[in-house]
């Protein structure tokens, strides 16, 4: 997988050239957002693994009073993009996309998912999972440091991404 960075945006192209995801954090919100809804492998060659398995060594206390229930365990998390939706509403529930990051015989799995498509047997299908930090999201709480999932996904991934000295910048064709 190629990693480029472009302004604060970070794309992930596959083997063939195609862009697969992309994070970005323009402003207050960051972005995680997967072109289609294959299930993507992270092995631990790849840049993003130690990154993830940095987040999945966090432990987390989610307010699971809603239906959209966020979850964390030692080798997995279910995360609900920070959006707005009624919760008394099916259609608004399933059109919230989640993403799975479950970690499996040293190979993290990721799985964007928006029960919406499966509904409608959407054919193109793309997730953007919303990180808000800074305690404007969803509640969750990093048990051991007091931040969110959300900050701990910005440190902890984006920005070491951005960060690390094995990027590529995109030239842009004026």
């Amino acid at each position: 997988m190629e990693k480029i960075i472009d302004g604060s945006k970070i794309s992930f192209y596959d083997k063939i050239g195609n862009e697969i995801m992309y994070m970005d954090c323009p402003i207050d919100e960051c972005i995680w957002l997967f072109k289609e809804d294959k299930e993507i492998y992270i092995t631990d060659e790849m840049e993003l693994f130690e990154p993830l398995k940095e987040l999945m060594l966090q432990n987390y206390e989610f307010d699971n009073s809603k239906p959209l229930k966020n979850y964390k365990d030692k080798n997995k998390i279910v995360w609900y993009s920070d959006c707005y939706y009624d919760k008394e509403d099916v259609w608004s529930l399933r059109s919230v996309s989640y993403l799975t990051i479950e970690y499996i015989n040293n190979t993290f799995r990721l799985k964007p998912n928006k029960p919406l498509y499966d509904f409608f047997k959407c054919k193109n299908r793309f997730h953007c999972i919303c990180f808000s930090q800074l305690g404007n999201g969803q509640y969750s709480k990093n048990i051991k440091n007091g931040l969110t999932l959300q900050d701990d996904f910005v440190l902890n991934v984006y920005n070491k991404l951005k960060k690390n000295n094995k990027i590529k910048i995109k030239q842009i064709a004026q």
